[in-house]
């Protein structure tokens, strides 16, 4: 019976990607924040906004190892505060990240990932 066969490829066609086959890329949502410098010392990135109520926090012992950003998986706010501790201080921003949307593996693909990336300045 040809239905069978016609059902199949179908519905394969839904999940091609661009060259008609879906690959396996996985990819991540959330929020990166990037510092504007490399760090000298330890730092502590706390993230937080009012519709999630408590903040993350990324703190890093060796700027050697940790380089300039911190990502922070599945939290995407519409508006954000950022607020980066070294032992030169404090410094504080607020933000209104602009998601994009990627689908590595295709258009007709999953996984979809929303991910922003916010640059802060150092303190001091």
């Amino acid at each position: 019976m040809r239905v069978l066969p016609a059902l199949g490829i179908a519905l394969l066609a839904g999940c091609n990607g661009i060259d008609g086959a879906c690959t396996l890329i996985a990819c991540d949502s959330g929020l990166i924040v990037q510092l504007a410098q490399a760090p000298t010392t330890a730092y502590r990135i706390e993230v937080f906004s009012q519709e999630s109520g408590p903040h993350y926090i990324f703190d890093c012992d060796n700027p050697a190892q940790c380089g300039t950003e911190a990502q922070f998986a599945d939290f995407m706010p519409e508006a954000v505060t950022i607020r980066v501790i070294t032992s030169a201080g404090t410094r504080e921003q607020t933000a209104h990240p602009a998601y994009t949307v990627s689908r590595p593996n295709g258009p007709n693909c999953e996984p979809t990932c929303r991910q922003a990336r916010v640059t802060v300045a150092l303190p001091g």
